[in-house]
């Protein structure tokens, strides 16, 4: 299994105006207040390493209670909205509206160039080293189809793209190699067995993880890949920041599994994880302003210590130490199925 170092993979708040990112904030809470003061559609899923009586509460954020599993490390909100739900937020809300038509479209240029391009670098790089012959490839990805034209530009040997994110039909139109078909997640196996499927940005928020994992296995051919992002509790801003964390901020962030819970889900007869990173680049850099942000509370003082008085060289040298033991809060895995799978 792979562990990468020193990847360069920034988060998108980093790309786009402060100001236009603060407006999105306050109506991502005006909406919740609105669209969810009637949580009786909500219902309570199972974490897909354990049980409610291994799970604790954590806290709570903007209406959504966090539990903690004891299993695995992981932060989760164990009521919430339902898949519809889900899909009606991000479709049609005002603050998923203004992050497509504003936000997406004031850093278009930088997008591309400092996020789809190196990813796509690294989704063809592993095409090329683990299944050469890829020809189908299934997308489920939040707003991903300017990341997958990338990638159709630069493998020629890619002749069916199926785009089935919640968005794939505001992101973009059928071409004669993609077609664009939004699918509920129990419904990803009846487009057929794939070679790929990339999910950036979906495991976070998605209704149901474990049925996403369930449909992702139906879905992906014997020996196949596919490329995964999300977030993760056990990073060292995750831990040091808590219900602190800028972060989080439902319904982004209603699933937030550790690396340890990864490692269950994927370690098994049925998978293989063939790369597990945390390429994440501004962990150090969140503590800090966040720790000066609110200088009244109470932080460990080795961890202000740590974080205010190291110069850049030192923080570039704690940020290299963190991902190389997987402790920065963004993950990213290329997984396989196995042969002998089910």
């Amino acid at each position: 299994m792979k562990t990468i170092v020193s990847v360069q993979e920034i988060s998108e708040f980093d790309l786009k105006p402060v100001d236009s990112v603060i407006q999105w904030k306050s109506l991502v809470d005006t909406e919740i207040r609105n669209r969810w003061k009637d949580k009786s559609s909500w219902s309570r899923i199972k974490w897909p390493t354990c049980s409610p009586e291994n799970e604790k509460f954590a806290f709570e954020h903007q209406g959504f209670n966090y539990q903690e599993s004891l299993i695995c490390g992981s932060l989760f909100a164990s009521y919430r909205p339902n898949e519809d739900e889900i899909w009606s937020w991000y479709r049609d809300s005002p603050p998923s509206k203004f992050w497509r038509n504003n936000l997406l479209a004031i850093s278009s240029y930088d997008r591309q160039e400092k996020i789809n391009e190196p990813r796509s670098d690294w989704i063809m790089d592993r095409i090329t080293e683990y299944i050469p012959s890829a020809t189908t490839l299934i997308d489920i990805s939040v707003n991903g189809r300017a990341l997958i034209d990338l990638v159709v530009s630069k493998n020629s040997n890619l002749k069916k793209i199926t785009m089935a994110g919640m968005t794939a039909d505001l992101d973009g139109v059928n071409t004669k190699i993609v077609t664009v078909a939004p699918t509920k997640v129990l419904a990803l196996p009846n487009h057929g067995l794939v070679d790929i499927i990339v999910a950036i940005d979906i495991f976070d928020r998605v209704a149901n993880l474990s049925q996403l994992i369930d449909s992702m296995n139906k879905t992906l051919a014997p020996g196949g890949i596919a490329f995964i992002t999300t977030p993760v509790s056990s990073g060292f801003e995750m831990q040091t920041l808590w219900e602190d964390s800028p972060s989080i901020l439902p319904p982004d962030k209603i699933n937030i599994p550790s690396i340890n819970c990864l490692k269950l889900i994927f370690s098994n007869d049925e998978w293989e994880i063939l790369e597990l990173s945390t390429p994440g680049m501004f962990d150090v850099e969140l503590v800090k302003k966040t720790m000066i942000l609110k200088s009244s509370k109470s932080w460990p003082r080795i961890t202000r210590s740590l974080v205010t008085g190291l110069g850049l060289s030192g923080q570039i040298a704690l940020i290299e130490m963190l991902q190389s033991q997987c402790l920065t809060s963004f993950a990213r895995l290329v997984i396989k199925k196995k042969y002998n799978a089910s």
